[in-house]
């Protein structure tokens, strides 16, 4: 096993056979040669892009051997459509990462319907399926856990904001007799891992054969545990950090947003002189020259952090009771609300400030979101709801794809709108107020329109919450479970933002919220 674990690299016989299975262009009944590959990806990439690109059978070879494993996105994309791939595992693209690539050889292994429920933890590229790593495959054997507890790295994908990063981690195994407690080596105890301030995760592994589970702690966490314990004590791990779709999905978008924010600190510091300007203008629109060295969650975050200035600056001169929409359809963007800290800040403000009055906000959430979204990503838009009503904002959802592009805004019931987007935006942003009749009342049609034909109307929150879930394909009770349990033990304790930006006091809230509504349901 040794040496197989020492492999520099393994054929990548998912991408080779893919191509064995078509045939060659040219009719000769033959399979499809590595150039003739080539040569279609090419003119897929003209056709598609009208970009010129130079791949050669020799650069199939070079993937075929497994030299590389993870090509640029746009050459993915290529390959998945020429080859009839859906996803890049179904090819063997992966995230280079330092444990056996046997696994991603293996068949693809079939995968029920997203339920939510702890069973193998995915971490996909794009956010497709099957798995870049599955939990079972990560672990082997205990032993062999163990032995490699050095080398071992989670990929968290890419999606439409986030870049893909990668999360060190330690795999030990553990016991389960009715408290989590897994046995940590010595030279992990004692290595740089539990010291750096990147994100790190312990996972412990408990039970085996086909009832596998992996309990999920921030390495922060594990070191703050072991500290002045001795060479015999063991780990702690909360039943609640089980590795399943609500944790992984609070983890991707923790790691996700608190890499980027780390290394543009100091970027986004200097730039807050220049935005300020545009404070007190009535209009403004900032275009990605403003922050061009930015990374996309930074921009985001800006956006973000801007739009939220600008609606609270103007909230003085609302004569009315406004409502709200908001243009997250996803769980990637809706995130931000979870974690940013300046949007919990901002939600405390709107209730503070109409405090007595019931606020609603509207999202268009079409059904092709949320089939293209797995369950993780769901259960993020989920909670960024839960959130919401949390703070007394009744929340409306509208399926109809007509609404997608709709952008924010803030509406004083016939008055005005104050105009305020980052997502979708061409910009960084885009803020502005709308008096003029038309406007408004496009505006309140679209808020009326959402109230009247909510997919997840009730008279409650718990009702509203409820059929929420059932809209995402997510199971109720289950959620309110385990949302329970991770409100009692807090996110920090498996995914610690770094940033000063980001906070979990959103998601800890939002779960908290969850189970208090639904324990009487």
């Amino acid at each position: 096993m040794a040496d197989v674990r020492r492999e520099s690299r393994q054929p990548n016989l998912r991408f080779r056979d893919a191509r064995l299975r078509l045939r060659s262009p040219s009719g000769s009944g033959r399979h499809m040669s590595r150039q003739e590959l080539a040569d279609a990806v090419n003119s897929y990439l003209w056709e598609t892009y009208s970009r010129t690109a130079a791949l050669d059978g020799n650069y199939v070879g070079k993937l075929e051997r497994g030299d590389h494993r993870w090509p640029q996105s746009i050459y993915r994309e290529a390959f998945r459509a020429v080859l009839g791939a859906s996803t890049d595992t179904e090819i063997g693209f992966y995230i280079n990462r330092r444990e056996p690539t046997a696994e991603v050889n293996a068949p693809v292994p079939f995968r029920g319907p997203g339920t939510g429920y702890d069973a193998d933890i995915s971490w996909r590229p794009d956010w497709g399926e099957p798995d870049i790593l599955r939990l079972p495959s990560l672990l082997g054997s205990a032993a062999c856990a163990v032995e490699e507890a050095n080398g071992q790295v989670l990929a968290t994908p890419a999606g439409r904001f986030f870049d893909g990063q990668t999360v060190e981690s330690r795999v030990v195994p553990a016991t389960d007799d009715g408290r989590i407690l897994a046995t940590v080596p010595t030279q992990i105890v004692d290595s740089r891992f539990l010291r750096t301030s990147r994100h790190g995760v312990v996972i412990g592994v408990a039970g085996a054969d086909g009832d596998v589970r992996g309990f999920v702690l921030d390495s922060r966490q594990a070191r703050r545990r072991l500290a002045g314990t001795d060479s015999a004590a063991r780990l702690l791990l909360p039943p609640a950090y089980l590795l399943d779709d609500v944790t992984a999905g609070i983890l991707w978008a923790v790691v996700s947003l608190d890499e980027p924010l780390l290394g543009d600190d100091s970027l986004l510091a200097d730039l807050r002189p220049h935005v300020t300007r545009y404070e007190s203008l009535p209009y403004s629109s900032a275009g990605r020259d403003l922050a061009g060295d930015l990374t996309a969650v930074s921009r985001m975050w800006l956006g973000s952090d801007f739009c939220a200035r600008h609606i609270l600056g103007r909230l003085p001169s609302l004569d009315q009771v406004p409502e709200f929409w908001t243009r997250e359809q996803r769980g990637e963007e809706a995130s931000v609300w979870l974690l940013f800290r300046h949007k919990y800040e901002y939600l405390q403000a709107i209730s503070d400030r109409f405090a007595g009055h019931e606020l609603s906000r509207g999202f268009c959430v079409p059904s092709r979101a949320v089939a293209t979204s797995p369950p993780a990503e769901r259960i993020l838009l989920f909670l960024a709801v839960a959130l919401m009503e949390s703070f007394g904002i009744r929340i409306h959802v509208c399926a109809d794809p007509e609404y997608a592009a709709v952008e924010g805004f803030v509406l004083d019931r016939g008055r005005r709108a104050v105009v305020a987007n980052w997502v979708g935006a061409e910009g960084i942003w885009q803020a502005g107020v709308a008096d003029d009749r038309s406007t408004i009342r496009e505006y309140g049609d679209v808020a009326a329109y959402a109230g009247a034909r909510s997919v997840i109307a009730g008279r409650s929150p718990v009702e509203r919450l409820s059929a929420l879930a059932a809209y995402l394909d997510l199971g109720w009770s289950w959620l309110v479970r385990r949302c329970g349990e991770l409100g009692e033990y807090g996110c920090a304790g498996f995914a610690e933002p770094r940033s000063r930006l980001l906070s979990t006091a959103g998601v800890d809230r939002a779960c908290r919220y969850i189970a208090r509504i639904g324990a009487g349901d």
